[in-house]
């Protein structure tokens, strides 16, 4: 088990004295595996605080009414707790905050290492998109740069049940994520949030949703007003 899964052990309360008492003062020497403490303690506390779901009217009855007419209720008795399970995680996977929490934590996790886990390096945003594209994703227009940040490369990263494409840009006054999520995000046209310090920006743009993550809120703007810039300069 790495440190930073016997970090999310710790919290999962999977540990046993021993192994707390060592992951405990592992983190004393670690700033790296302090920060995502917090940030897991965090996206925890977040969850929490979401709103429970409230499923489609006659939800319930129509699963409960499935289930008695099938002749082997014994063995389907396990289906309704599993569809509500179902619909608990299609319906996060498209509120805005627990998206905001995904990205915050990835853009932090990723930029915590020496050097990024990219899988392509560049700085021409035509083979960033063409990387993905390959793979099956359409990219918007992605900027060269902004706030004196340079592209550096990109991944796909796990964000809860799907992959989102990453993509890093850094530079000596900081550092941003941007992220192109698939599937629905419901945000109406834009949403800001603050995470855990860093700023999360939604936007949608040529039919995707498109994440800004940094430190400096100064960057995500500049990267709106580039995003918006090369959407108008494709019209």
């Amino acid at each position: 088990m790495s440190d930073e899964e016997r970090v999310t052990a710790l919290l999962d309360g999977a540990l046993d004295a021993a192994e707390r008492e060592e992951v405990e003062r592992l983190l004393e020497g670690r700033p790296d595996l302090r920060a995502q403490l917090e940030e897991e303690r965090a996206l925890r506390e977040g969850l929490r605080a979401l709103p429970a779901p409230e499923p489609r009217p006659g939800f319930e009855a129509r699963m409960r009414a499935s289930l008695r007419a099938d002749r082997r209720p014994s063995r389907l008795r396990f289906l309704l707790p599993l569809a509500a399970a179902l619909f608990l995680v299609a319906w996060l996977r498209g509120v805005p905050s627990f998206v905001a929490f995904e990205v915050a934590r990835d853009h932090s996790k990723c930029f915590s290492k020496s050097t990024v886990p990219a899988k392509v390096w560049s700085d021409d945003p035509a083979v960033v998109a063409a990387w993905f594209e390959k793979q099956g994703t359409r990219m918007p227009l992605l900027p060269e740069g902004a706030a004196h940040l340079t592209l550096v490369g990109a991944r796909y990263c796990p964000l809860g049940d799907r992959s989102a494409a990453h993509v890093y840009y850094a530079g000596k006054q900081g550092r941003l994520s941007l992220f192109v999520v698939p599937g629905p995000v419901r945000v109406a046209s834009t949403y800001d949030r603050e995470v855990w310090g860093r700023h999360v920006h939604f936007l949608q743009t040529a039919g995707a949703t498109v994440a800004l993550v940094s430190e400096e809120p100064e960057i995500v703007n500049a990267f709106s007003r580039e995003f918006a810039r090369s959407v108008a300069a494709a019209r």
